[in-house]
């Protein structure tokens, strides 16, 4: 690199590469911070998926018979369920609604569910809820729902699968920092500093 009159040539290369680096280095830190907050985002996911899996797979078990019960035993059992599994795996269950990590506050917090109300207004005794107060964050168990052949639609001549699907809407929040530096380059003036990550299964149901 030709050096600057009166400067010599290893100054002069050294502050091109320092002008260089300050480029280069804003563009590093986001994708290192994307790298390592979408990585963990991801694991997150695995883990929610899993455990809305747990739920579904015991719940296809479960009987439906409880289900006019204002707490039916076998959604408290779901519930619990899946708040266990998340717990195992290190994630909160506090936006379930559920304050605390341990057996007792989990069988609290899955001891009063809210129900789903459909299209028309009117209450859904088969859905219910477990959100984070004022948040729509949390578990959703539904216990029938009609899952048509692949590529087909319920009616009188094609016959739907009763099942069960567990829904599980997490508020996963930025560890690293990447809604921060991703402000920095003007792209929102308010990058979210968390993002809704939503996993469900579905499984038929076995038990009448």
């Amino acid at each position: 690199m030709r050096a600057f009159a009166g400067v010599p040539k290893d100054l002069s290369e050294r502050g091109s590469q320092l002008v260089e680096l300050a480029f280069v280095l804003p563009l590093l830190l986001v994708l290192i911070a994307g790298a390592a907050d979408f990585a963990q985002a991801w694991n997150a996911r695995q883990i929610l998926a899993n455990a809305a899996r747990d739920g579904a797979r015991l719940a296809s078990g479960q009987s439906k018979l409880d289900l006019t019960d204002t707490n039916p035993p076998n959604i408290q059992q779901i519930c619990e369920q899946v708040a266990e599994y998340l717990i195992e795996e290190n994630i909160n269950p506090a936006f379930m609604g559920i304050s605390g990590t341990s057996s007792s506050s989990v069988t609290t917090g899955c001891s009063s569910p809210g129900t789903v109300a459909s299209t028309n207004g009117t209450l859904t005794p088969e859905a219910f809820t477990y959100y984070e107060s004022g948040t729509t964050y949390g578990l959703t168990i539904e216990r029938s729902v009609d899952v048509a052949p692949s590529g087909q639609t319920c009616s009188s001549t094609v016959s739907c699968v009763d099942s069960t699907r567990v829904t599980l809407n997490y508020p996963y929040s930025w560890s690293f920092g990447f809604n921060h530096i991703i402000n920095l380059f003007g792209v929102s003036s308010s990058y979210a500093s968390t993002i809704p990550i939503q996993v469900y299964s579905i499984m038929p149901n076995i038990a009448n």
